[in-house]
């Protein structure tokens, strides 16, 4: 998706839906503060980044009781990629443990976290428990 898809959907989202609209506008600013700061334009990326750190946000507040941050953490995840389950999970989890030939975490979870797609919380449950 490109900055400018989004900043279309937030157009298109302000005739109809007030928080969507604020929520995609925090994603569009968040992104281009983002790439800013690394010095590189806006790709699929870095809107990731963005979306990751809003939802962390979103979660949040959700947890402080602003129960309105549901909907906007909603929208934040569906810009994130899918999260592979449990199951799938540890079996990543000892596929790199058989190649590494060590149950080193910190090897590990640099692999994990460079795919993407797994959640390093449960990762790390995961890979104590084995």
């Amino acid at each position: 998706m490109t900055i400018i898809e989004l900043k279309k959907m937030m157009m298109k989202a302000k005739k109809e839906d007030k928080t969507k609209a604020n929520a995609l506008m925090m994603l569009v600013d968040t992104a281009q503060k983002t790439a800013k700061e690394k010095g590189v334009e806006v790709d699929d990326e870095i809107i990731i980044q963005a979306a990751k750190k809003l939802a962390k946000m979103a979660k949040e507040s959700i947890d402080a009781g602003m129960e309105e941050a549901k909907k906007e953490l909603e929208i934040y995840e569906s810009f994130l990629p899918k999260m592979l389950g449990e199951e799938e999970t540890t079996k990543i989890i000892k596929e790199i443990i058989d190649e590494i030939g060590s149950k080193n975490m910190g090897e590990i979870m640099k692999r994990l976290k460079a795919r993407g797609d797994i959640d390093m919380g449960l990762a790390s449950r995961i890979i104590k428990s084995l």
